[in-house]
């Protein structure tokens, strides 16, 4: 009899974290986090795989499931690039591509940002033709600023304007939209 019961437990044990892993995967979208691909090149820089590791670590610290292949992916993260002030956000944000959505983003003079574009299904290129026609395509483009906008932050205190800062404020809102669209992303697997 009490042969029995240690097998019981010791059942549980192994079998409760693979149920556990399994139920994360069907409820929670995989993010591949990547930087733009030419020609088959990441274009890459310094600065860029920065950003991507900050980008990755802020996902990590809000519990997002990354996944290590674009295969394996719900949703593609695709770091575009970093700057100051609004100028060149304003023309960053020109050259995307023009089925990407994004708000309007205020921006002061001195301000960093990071830019990100996220990708659901499988896109038709521009110029590039297939043969067989994607089921749905969605990008959005997030931006995530240095400055805080929180009301409850105190006027006197200055607001840190880092990467770090821009990274956290961009996967606030990627998560957001994870969170909302979690099921509409479940139904297109």
């Amino acid at each position: 009899m009490a042969l029995r019961s240690i097998s019981i437990v010791v059942a549980l044990v192994f079998v409760a974290p693979v149920v556990v892993n399994a139920q994360d995967e069907v409820g929670h979208p995989g993010v591949f986090v990547t930087l733009p691909v030419i020609d088959g090149f990441a274009d890459a820089t310094h600065a860029l795989v920065e950003t991507l590791q900050l980008v990755r670590d802020a996902l990590k610290a809000e519990d997002v499931r990354l996944v290590d292949r674009a295969e394996n992916a719900d949703v593609v993260l695709t770091v575009i690039g970093r700057g100051r002030g609004d100028v060149e956000l304003t023309a960053a944000l020109q050259a995307l591509d023009s089925t990407v959505t994004s708000s309007p983003v205020p921006i002061a003079t001195n301000e960093r940002y990071i830019e990100a574009s996220l990708t659901v299904g499988t896109c038709v290129e521009p110029g590039i033709e297939q043969k067989v026609k994607p089921r749905s395509c969605y990008k959005r483009a997030f931006v995530g600023l240095g400055l805080r906008r929180d009301a409850r932050q105190p006027i006197k205190k200055p607001a840190t304007n880092t990467w770090e800062a821009c990274a956290d404020a961009l996967v606030k809102d990627v998560n957001a939209w994870l969170t909302e669209n979690a099921t509409r992303i479940r139904a297109l697997r």
